[in-house]
């Protein structure tokens, strides 16, 4: 911003350069633009101030839609989660890894032995229902 000192400058030099004649036309026409300039920055912030009415306006119509929505998802998720004493989460001791090449072989091994006797188990209810 310009102080008073630079502005008493600044009106000397154009009072000498344009002389007194031209001065105040001068001063009038920056007036103009200035008062111009000022109405522009106005309508423009009015132009943004209703686009973005018109955006919230857009947006809360939206809303009622989407709360139509999640809100059965919620209630199902609550039920779920009501329905099931243990929760979601994971309970267990956290590992610091993940497993081992060899605690996957392992548990490869476990589930083969458990269906080979839920097959075993069912063969022989099959054979029973049979007799």
């Amino acid at each position: 911003m310009l102080q008073g000192g630079e502005m008493i400058i600044i009106a000397l030099l154009a009072l000498v350069l344009l002389g007194p004649k031209r001065l105040p036309e001068l001063a009038r026409k920056v007036g103009q633009w200035s008062a111009e300039l000022r109405q522009a920055a106005r309508d423009i912030t009015q132009g943004l101030e209703a686009e973005v009415s018109d955006l919230k306006a857009i947006g809360e119509d939206l809303k009622a839609p989407i709360d139509e929505i999640t809100k059965p998802l919620k209630e199902i998720s609550d039920e779920f989660n009501a329905a099931d004493p243990r929760g979601t989460e994971w309970t267990g001791p956290k590992p610091l890894s993940g497993p081992t090449p060899a605690d996957a072989m392992a548990d490869l091994e476990a589930i083969e032995e458990a269906q080979t006797r839920a097959a075993e188990n069912n063969e022989g209810v099959l054979d029973e229902e049979a007799e």
